[in-house]
């Protein structure tokens, strides 16, 4: 295996929601001892308000999710973007020339980034870069959700890593015929913090919570997004449930979208609030709670990369029950679509069956094999849809859940990163 003395890893980070920062953070969790590293965040604002408006304003939403659907309508859009993209690149040209001097014995630099925008950029100044810093640049492109979308093919990429074989069929048709072989399908890069298996007491805690027989109150956290959509469906959804045994601790970024949101919360019984004034303090204190004596047994959160905690099992550390909101974006129905074909959530016609049932016994057995559920978009009748689902012993069921052996499903894709990326270096 190569111990990377000789390399210095870039890790590139963007302002554009919180699930690229999540899954850069737990690719850094798993960087080997030999490792020498460099955070590098190049701010991009008009990238972040693109997110922010394709996000939470509908005919945006609806826009973005027609030219990520169609397939002509994707071509002209991305080839625009990545256009664009590859242009602005002055402020990564300045960044790269001063961490030349800082590190002037490192030949080989592996850069890794977890958001497109950036990583077309780098690619477009990598021969540059490599002729007039005599070094040699390797760029690695880890796709946050299991989306095979155009705006992934990333021209000048070394490795680009998915999540499941269908991605890495449907998005290597995208590249040239000598390049397909460099996207790499590993399972999906969980926290190695969030793995860990779970101390037996710690594992009772998670189950008496579960337990329709018994009065402990369930603990849920919802992680709110970097676009802070869905609030005013969490407010009225929390309201309603914080009175009835379950308790809740929401997390989520200081910002001027989320400030009343968080106030307003804060005088509900039973809501604790925990904010971040970055996207990174705010990760951190999302994987502080499942280190926590009440750590959560329930999550309510959008498909976004979040929902890839499906692979986790109950007797993990990070392997709550997941609760998903509706879909906002191609990508996160490809999220859902991942769920539903490993067969980690219940398929589209068992959850509206779900949705109008009134008899729970049947879907008792079903449940053990689930690790995820979609929720009602009405807030009130997802909060009584929660309520059912404890009463019935649907969430107790679900606890019984054993992981299929498949290598898309496994917890240990950080690890498969780093094995590819020491490889990749041994070829060269």
């Amino acid at each position: 295996m190569n111990d990377f003395s000789d390399t210095l890893f870039i890790f590139t980070t963007a302002p554009t929601g919180l699930g690229h920062i999540r899954v850069m953070d737990a690719i850094k969790d798993g960087v080997p001892k030999t490792v020498v590293s460099y955070d590098l965040g190049i701010e991009n604002i008009k990238a972040s308000k693109i997110h922010e408006i394709g996000s939470r304003i509908l005919p945006f939403i609806k826009l973005t999710e027609f030219y990520q659907t169609n397939p002509i309508a994707e071509f002209i859009v991305t080839r625009a973007y990545t256009r664009y993209l590859r242009r602005h690149n002055k402020g990564i040209l300045e960044e790269f020339k001063k961490l030349k001097e800082k590190f002037p014995d490192k030949k080989k630099w592996v850069v890794i980034s977890t958001h497109f925008a950036l990583a077309h950029s780098i690619s477009a100044v990598k021969k540059q870069l490599e002729e007039e810093l005599d070094i040699k640049i390797y760029l690695c492109v880890v796709v946050t959700d299991d989306s095979p979308q155009r705006v992934w093919v990333v021209d000048g990429s070394d490795r680009t890593f998915v999540a499941s074989e269908k991605t890495r069929t449907d998005l290597a048709k995208y590249f040239p015929k000598d390049r397909q072989d460099s996207v790499k399908t590993i399972s999906f890069p969980i926290s190695e913090r969030l793995a860990q298996n779970l101390a037996l007491n710690e594992l009772q805690f998670v189950i008496d919570q579960l337990d329709p027989k018994k009065v402990m109150p369930t603990q849920i956290e919802i992680p709110i997004s970097g676009a802070a959509v869905q609030l005013d469906f969490f407010e009225n959804f929390i309201n309603d449930l914080c009175r009835n045994n379950f308790e809740f601790t929401v997390i989520g970024q200081e910002s001027s979208l989320t400030a009343a949101f968080f106030n307003k919360i804060r005088g509900f019984p039973r809501v604790q609030v925990s904010i971040g004034i970055n996207p990174w303090q705010t990760v951190d204190l999302y994987e502080s709670l499942f280190y926590q004596a009440s750590r959560p047994a329930i999550e309510i959160t959008k498909p976004s990369e979040q929902a890839f905690k499906a692979i986790l099992t109950p007797r993990q550390r990070g392997g709550v029950i997941l609760l998903l909101t509706g879909p906002v974006g191609r990508q996160e129905y490809d999220n859902l679509n991942f769920l539903i074909r490993n067969k980690l959530m219940p398929s589209e016609v068992e959850q509206k069956q779900l949705f109008v049932e009134t008899d729970f016994s049947k879907w008792i057995a079903p449940a053990a094999h689930w690790r995820a559920l979609r929720l009602p978009d009405d807030a009130m009748i997802a909060s009584n849809f929660v309520k059912k689902l404890k009463e019935t012993g649907i969430f107790y069921s679900m606890l019984s859940f054993v992981p299929e052996e498949k290598p898309e499903l496994m917890s240990n894709g950080v690890a498969k990163i780093w094995e590819e990326i020491g490889k990749m270096l041994s070829l060269s």
